[in-house]
């Protein structure tokens, strides 16, 4: 399965953005701009786990961070797709980038919101062959499916959610849960629909 699903913190991230980072393999990339701004490129882990810090207009801290992997010499070389925007719905912006091809590889991570009990998860997936072409004639703008060499998007994917996985100390159902995750579960912190004094870990190494 192209998916990885699992629970960690932005320290667990951090680790793991490290790791990725320093392969060389993939080019890392937010998913969306901000409204008028360029697409971000990151080079560092910090620079990832910076945007944790950011607020939404209500003032709570961003509890996810949405990034696209580009592997290179697995499809066209990446260019960010412009975007039009209503300046009117979206505070005078009449433009964005988004991170698009059928290649790219999804990397969500999940953070604890402020003052709440349930850390979000965090995950990754990408297109199958068989799932851009069925979808091609829909998404014109994605451009051309046969560009894409889904054999080393797959193996790049799976190396990473094996290296995920790797980093888990415990399970809950089939997700990893990494060394940070597994300490605010140990502090009374559900995860998802799972939740400590009613739902037990599998495979817990910490002790």
């Amino acid at each position: 399965m192209p998916n990885c699903d699992f629970y960690a913190t932005p320290e667990d991230h951090e680790g793991l953005l490290a790791w990725l980072l320093a392969d060389g393999a993939c080019e890392v990339h937010e998913l969306a701009s901000d409204f008028g701004q360029p697409l971000r490129r990151f080079h560092s882990a910090g620079e990832v786990l910076a945007q944790f810090e950011r607020r939404y207009p209500h003032g709570g801290k961003w509890r996810a961070v949405h990034l696209q992997l580009y592997v290179p010499g697995a499809g066209p070389p990446f260019v960010p797709r412009r975007v039009s925007l209503d300046p009117k719905a979206c505070g005078g912006a009449t433009f964005r980038y988004n991170a698009d091809g059928w290649g790219l590889v999804q990397l969500y991570l999940g953070a604890l919101p402020e003052g709440d009990t349930r850390l979000e998860d965090s995950h990754t997936n990408h297109n199958t062959l068989k799932r851009a072409q069925a979808w091609s004639a829909t998404l014109p703008e994605m451009g051309d499916v046969g560009a894409w060499d889904f054999g080393k998007i797959t193996a790049f994917s799976s190396r990473l959610n094996r290296e995920i996985r790797k980093r888990g100390v415990a399970r809950i159902g089939s997700r990893a849960i990494l060394p940070g995750a597994l300490a605010l579960w140990n502090a009374g912190v559900a995860m998802g629909p799972w939740k400590p004094g009613e739902h037990a870990l599998q495979g817990d190494t910490s002790t």
